[in-house]
């Protein structure tokens, strides 16, 4: 391998983690924003329920139980997302570094930093795609009818 050639690849893994980091936060951001309207719909749930004493309703009950729920499985999507995120901030700068700190003339470093980084981005890729089959089938398991 030539050295444009390693150093096409590391500034392509660069790009690529630049891009994911964006999307991650952007999910991040968009699953926050979604916990925080459920959590004030619970609270008015909670003081429907506190107002009513004894009398609760059953469907009241069934509504928070529901905003509970969705809260618990949407921190667990913003889990998952922190970690790849943080995967591919750690990645990124790896290959910023390989890319630009390492001179043209270690060409065995770039190449073991490419390769690993390489191999890390397809784990990263396999592991993304296994959490959205998984959200794509409880999505297909909910909405059915």
């Amino acid at each position: 391998m030539n050295i444009e050639f390693i150093n096409s690849i590391l500034n392509d893994l660069w790009n690529f983690h630049l891009v994911f980091i964006g999307i991650t936060l952007s999910i991040i951001t968009l699953l926050y924003s979604f916990i925080l309207s459920k959590r004030d719909e619970l609270r008015v749930i909670a003081e429907q329920i506190k107002s009513e004493g004894f009398k609760t309703n059953p469907s009241l009950k069934q509504k928070e139980h529901f905003a509970v729920n969705y809260i618990i499985r949407l921190k667990n999507i913003i889990r998952n997302s922190i970690y790849l995120f943080i995967i591919s901030t750690v990645l990124c700068c790896c290959s910023w570094i390989a890319l630009r700190l390492f001179r043209n003339t270690n060409l065995l470093i770039k190449q073991c930093f490419m390769i690993v980084i390489a191999i890390l981005t397809v784990i990263l890729c396999i592991y993304t795609f296994c959490q959205l089959f998984r959200i794509y089938k409880h999505y297909i398991s909910e909405t059915k009818i």
